[in-house]
């Protein structure tokens, strides 16, 4: 949704007296909610605290022993089992640390280097004129384009059954990059899938194998492990649900067949076990862990937050290592304070939950005496919902530019504003008074300036999570018919396999792709917005009027190209 690409968190998924699961971890102590501390965390969670929500996991680590765990809500809805200690949950982006401490054990025998380029292990893989290291898939920094934007563009659902093999092809066909190797960041899921492959070439074992046989076993980690068929049994899993607009939980599928960036399960008391091997290097020794947590580094020198499958940062003056992650309606984070020996970790199947900001409310009542104190931001404060003139409401409506390409549209429905963000869905506006108005769905806010001569507002700014982001006015001129006719017909990707359809119906310029239609919005000349997985579109056109290719950026996918081809006539598939 809008707003989601400016929240603070990098992320983005998430335990009653000790239960069986509880003695995989390492010397924890008994737990009970009887103590203030204990039920101010508990109070977190309340909203997912039910027999009828699904809910979390929680452990509050400590020198080494679990000090509080928790459970929270249902691991399964429809048989009314609770979510325990030692209930396993799917732990998504989490999983991409164990797959770079493969990487770090292999490199410490000697088996490979952090700067090999991956095409010695991975053939495959297009040449693409400039090495992409080991080293750049640890840190998001290939340019490589991520698995899921890709499948989604290809016409997959991420309910569909989704092998490696599905995803080796995909990645194979890719002829060109995001950017080149080390000159930006961006978080890519493809880079953990080829990680998981040097691990089979170099090891001569599965990810799977290997993690089990050099990490899961050593550490006693006995209820972990990457699964990579997604119909194994899994004895005492959570199953995920997502929260739907009625407010009811629906069950969410996750069918992943693949590992690497993904699909390892574990419980709270293994991940104790995990989080203590990074103070004791009982596996892997001090020097892998501390080059593990090596922060990577661009072309240009300047250095990023982000190390092997772990971010690392600072938090109130503290420093922390983390990670989180989200797939169907799992979310999960692990947060480390170093320095104070104290994590926390949140295990959840409630997709409503963020594990990530939970994570640091629960550091901020067990770490009071140690934080700095935390930087002015305002928050929105509770204001009661105003009626406006609907006359007052024609002046903000229009289009209002974030940054190039990015587009808030405000647009009027009766007595309220509605807004619509390049490549997402519409939201309505509540008013708290004659100049701001408010989402539901997220806390933000969007006030606007005082009208102008023109009975128009030229600008305003977005508040949230402490940010004031300018919105200018601008006006989008809709192209002309014979420009719209321009753009019409077949294009084709190579490097996906499929054909997209382009034509005009009912006044809206629409594409046609594997999985539907999608009505584009102008944003700029030859340039169109619409939902996701497409996002942002551009078409190639020469000066004779003739529009012979279209590019695809979606966030991480980047100038994707669709060449226009020669088919049947084209028409509405919506009327067929």
């Amino acid at each position: 949704m809008l707003f989601r690409i400016f929240t603070a968190a990098f992320a983005a998924l998430y335990l009653s007296t000790t239960a069986p699961g509880a003695q995989s971890a390492p010397a924890s102590s008994a737990t009970s909610s009887s103590g203030p501390i204990e039920r101010s965390v508990d109070q977190l969670f309340a909203q997912w605290a039910e027999p009828s929500s699904p809910g979390a996991v929680i452990a509050v680590l400590r020198d080494g022993k679990i000090i509080y765990s928790q459970g929270y809500g249902a691991a399964n809805l429809e048989l009314g089992v609770p979510n325990t200690p030692s209930t396993v949950f799917h732990l998504a982006s989490v999983s991409k640390q164990f797959t770079a401490f493969a990487i770090h054990l292999l490199a410490q025998e000697g088996k490979l280097s952090l700067d090999d380029d991956v095409r010695k292990y991975v053939p495959k893989l297009h040449e693409f004129g400039k090495p992409i290291t080991i080293r750049h898939l640890l840190h998001h920094t290939s340019g490589v384009r991520d698995q899921w934007n890709l499948l989604a563009l290809a016409g997959w659902r991420l309910d569909d059954e989704i092998t490696d093999d599905d995803v080796a092809r995909l990645l194979f066909q890719q002829t060109g990059l995001n950017f080149a190797p080390g000159d930006q960041f961006l978080y890519s899921n493809s880079g953990y899938t080829l990680l998981a492959m040097v691990v089979k070439q170099v090891a001569g074992q599965t990810l799977p194998e290997f993690a089990k046989e050099r990490i899961f076993e050593p550490l006693g980690m006995s209820h972990t492990r990457f699964q990579d068929k997604y119909g194994t049994i899994v004895k005492d899993r959570a199953y995920s649900y997502g929260r739907q607009p009625d407010g009811k939980y629906q069950y969410v599928a996750l069918t992943y067949s693949t590992v690497g960036p993904s699909s390892l399960f574990s419980t709270v008391g293994d991940l104790a076990r995990w989080d203590e091997n990074f103070y004791t290097g009982d596996v892997g020794g001090p020097t892998l862990l501390a080059e593990m947590q090596q922060k990577g580094k661009l072309n240009n020198g300047s250095e990023i937050n982000y190390a092997s499958g772990l971010t690392i940062g600072r938090y109130r003056g503290l420093r922390i290592v983390e990670h989180a992650g989200g797939d169907a309606a799992y979310r999960t984070n692990i947060l480390r304070f170093p320095d104070q020996h104290f994590s926390v970790v949140i295990l959840a199947n409630a997709g409503d939950l963020n594990p990530t900001a939970l994570s640091f409310r629960i550091a901020d009542i067990y770490l009071k005496e140690l934080l700095k104190p935390a930087r002015a931001r305002p928050e929105l404060d509770d204001k009661p919902e105003v009626t406006v003139d609907p006359k007052i409401l024609d002046a903000y409506v229009g289009d209002y530019e974030l940054r190039p390409g990015f587009i808030i549209s405000i647009s009027k429905d009766n007595d309220h504003l509605v807004e619509r963000a390049t490549g997402q869905s519409s939201f309505p506006m509540y008013a708290v008074s004659n100049t701001a108005f408010r989402l539901r769905v997220v806390p933000a806010e969007i006030v606007f300036d005082a009208v102008g001569q023109d009975g128009k507002a030229q600008n305003a700014v977005l508040h949230q999570n402490g940010a004031n982001l300018p919105l200018k006015r601008i006006t989008i001129e809709n192209p002309r018919a014979d420009r719209l006719k321009a753009y019409e017909g077949h294009y084709y990707s190579a490097e996906l396999g499929v054909i997209y359809d382009v034509f005009f119906h009912e006044d809206v310029l629409t594409v046609h792709y594997p999985r539907g239609d999608l009505d584009l919005q102008p944003v700029g000349v030859d340039a169109f917005t619409t939902d996701f997985p497409i996002g942002n579109l551009k078409f190639a056109c020469a000066d004779d009027g003739r529009c012979n290719a279209m590019l695809i950026d979606d966030g991480r996918v980047k100038q994707l190209r669709f060449d226009k081809t020669s088919l049947d006539p084209i028409g509405p598939r919506s009327s067929q």
